[in-house]
């Protein structure tokens, strides 16, 4: 279970040493993954946001809907 999750998060590609951590460091991991995903999404979306005011405001809604937000 620990492995598929680790898996998903990673796109299959687990390095071989992870087949040596015990149960509560591969949840350890998981989790670290996982935080480290959501940080990553919100200073993207961030980003996209200080990227959007540069535009002038007329032009921001039809470039955010282009962009798919």
């Amino acid at each position: 279970m620990l492995f598929r999750s680790l898996k998903e998060q990673l796109g299959n590609r687990l390095p071989k040493g992870v087949t040596a951590l015990a149960d509560e460091e591969l949840e350890d991991l998981a989790e670290a993954v996982r935080a480290a995903r959501r940080r990553q999404a919100k200073a993207l979306a961030d980003a996209g946001e200080r990227a959007l005011n540069k535009i002038p405001r007329v032009l921001r809604g039809p470039v955010r809907k282009a962009a798919g937000g």
